[in-house]
């Protein structure tokens, strides 16, 4: 299949008769219908620590022997403006204010992406972690943050009596 105008029309061959005003006529509509019926956004991507929660900012978890280490990218944050909390020994939450850009005059901008807000994101961790002993540090909008681990006894269980 060459691609030319006078290729046969067959199984590996789109027919595309839809112009540019159709597509983002059919869009317009669909997002108009989403907000009318109350839906909320849908969500570029998902949290896959916690299903249904989005997932503003990329994370790297390491398991090592004796430590967990969190590595956080946070685009635009700056380091007094992040709060780190241990909810429990395997959730971590991180919150970051992100500044947006000052615009200089009214309408300056062409294309305005960057916003500025709130980041923030649950981490479930791949072991018990212990919030004394934790160390972190953030250079050029890299978060990394790391825990010891709970130690367990060898056995780890306790062996329970039948009274």
């Amino acid at each position: 299949m060459t691609g030319r105008e006078d290729d046969p029309p067959g199984p590996g061959r789109r027919e595309i008769d839809e112009t540019t005003d159709d597509r983002e006529s059919r869009f317009d509509r669909a997002a108009r219908s989403r907000e009318a019926s109350g839906s909320p956004p849908v969500s570029r991507e998902g949290s896959h620590d916690f299903p249904g929660l989005s997932a503003d900012f990329r994370v790297d978890i390491l398991d090592h022997r004796d430590e967990v280490i969190v590595v956080a990218e946070l685009p635009g944050a700056e380091g007094d403006a992040i709060r780190i909390s241990l909810l429990n020994p395997q959730t971590l939450r991180i919150t970051a204010r992100r500044a947006g850009p000052v615009e200089e005059e009214p309408g300056a901008y062409s294309i305005h992406e960057r916003g500025n807000g709130i980041m923030s994101r649950l981490i479930r961790l791949p072991a018990s972690v212990m919030g004394e002993g934790a160390g972190t540090r953030f250079k050029n909008g890299v978060l990394e943050v790391r825990l010891k681990k709970v130690k367990t006894e060898s056995g780890s269980g306790k062996e329970i009596p039948i009274r």
